[in-house]
C-alpha cells in the first residue's frame, strides 16, 4: 500500500465512514474528498507563503512549473496531490497539525452538514420546478390575454381590429431552427406556441445569470439557464447561439451531454459553496 492510499484510508477512518457507507452515501464520500482537497490546498498555500514558490517546489520534490500551473488553474494535479500527501505523512509543514486539528473539530459536524446539504438540494429542485411551472403559466396567460384583447378591440369606425389590421407575416429565416440571441418581431410564428415561451424564459435566465453577483445566485441562475437549454435542444430540436448553422441529431446529442455535465459541475460547486459557508458561519460569499 503506497503513502497516498494510506493517507486516504486514514482520513476515511478519522471521519468514521467505511467504504460501504461511502457507496451508500455518495454525498459523504464527496464531502471527504472536498475536505481532503481543502486540507492539501491549505498546506500548499502555507508552504508557498513561508518559503516562496521555488523553495516550496524543492521541498515537495516538484518543478516550479508545476506550482505555476496550479496558480493559474487553482486545481491540484495528481503529481502535486501525491507530493503534498507525502509531505503530510512526513510531518512537514505547520499546516499539517493545524489541518488535523480542524478535521477533528469537524468530525461531530459532518453528519449534520450532510443532512443540511441534502435538504438544501431537495429544496432547490422543488423551487426550480415551481418557478418553471409559474413562468409557463404566466406566459400562457399573457398569450391568452393578448389574443382576447385583439379579438375584442374595435377601430374608431366600429369595425373589429382583426378585420381591419393587416395580417402579420412570418419572419424570413434562412435557418428557422436557429434561435436568435435577442427577440425579434413575430418570432413566435417561427418557433411555435410551445417553444416560444421557453425561449423567452431562456433569455431571461441568461440575463439573470449575467447580472448575478452573489456566488449562490450565479450557480442557481446558471443551472436554470442550462436546464432550459437542454429542453430547447432535446425536446424542441432547436439550435442555440453562438452556432450559425443548425445542429444535426449527433450535434444536439453532444450539446445535451455537455450541458448535463455542466449541470453536474454546478451541483458539486453548490455543495462546496454551502460547505464553505457552513464552516465559516456564512462569512464566505465568493
Amino acid at each position: 500500500m503506497d503513502s497516498a492510499t494510506l493517507e486516504i484510508g486514514q482520513l476515511s477512518s478519522e471521519e468514521g465512514i467505511t467504504m460501504a457507507e461511502s457507496e451508500q452515501y455518495p454525498e459523504s464520500s464527496r464531502s471527504l474528498d472536498s475536505l481532503r482537497e481543502m486540507r492539501l490546498t491549505a498546506l500548499l498555500g502555507d508552504l508557498i507563503g513561508e518559503q516562496g514558490k521555488t523553495q516550496a517546489a524543492e521541498t515537495l520534490g516538484v518543478s516550479p512549473r508545476t506550482l505555476t500551473r496550479y496558480e493559474e488553474s487553482r486545481r491540484l494535479t495528481p503529481t502535486l496531490t501525491g507530493a503534498l500527501e507525502r509531505h503530510l505523512l512526513e510531518g512537514g509543514g505547520s499546516a499539517a497539525a493545524t489541518q488535523r486539528h480542524r478535521l477533528g473539530m469537524l468530525e461531530d459536524r459532518l453528519t449534520e452538514l450532510e443532512r443540511l446539504l441534502r435538504e438544501g438540494l431537495a429544496a432547490d429542485e422543488r423551487q426550480a420546478k415551481a418557478l418553471d411551472e409559474l413562468a409557463q403559466r404566466v406566459a400562457a396567460l399573457e398569450a391568452a390575454g393578448n389574443g382576447k384583447a385583439q379579438a375584442n378591440a374595435v377601430t374608431p369606425a366600429g369595425v373589429p381590429a382583426s378585420a381591419s389590421a393587416p395580417s402579420v407575416s412570418r419572419p424570413r429565416r434562412v435557418y428557422p431552427d436557429l434561435v436568435t440571441a435577442e427577440a425579434e418581431p413575430s418570432e413566435e410564428l417561427v418557433y411555435g406556441d410551445v417553444a416560444s415561451p421557453v425561449i423567452v424564459q431562456w433569455r431571461q435566465a441568461r440575463d439573470l445569470f449575467a447580472a448575478a453577483t452573489d456566488a449562490m445566485d450565479i450557480l442557481n441562475a446558471r443551472e436554470r439557464r442550462l436546464k432550459l437549454e437542454v429542453e430547447l435542444i432535446e425536446q424542441h430540436e432547436l439550435t442555440l447561439p453562438p452556432a450559425t448553422r443548425p445542429w444535426d441529431w449527433g450535434d444536439r446529442r453532444q450539446e445535451v451531454r455537455r450541458r448535463n455535465e455542466m449541470l453536474y459541475e454546478v451541483n458539486v460547486d453548490r455543495k462546496m459553496l454551502k460547505l464553505k459557508r457552513f464552516l465559516t458561519l456564512g462569512l464566505w460569499r465568493k
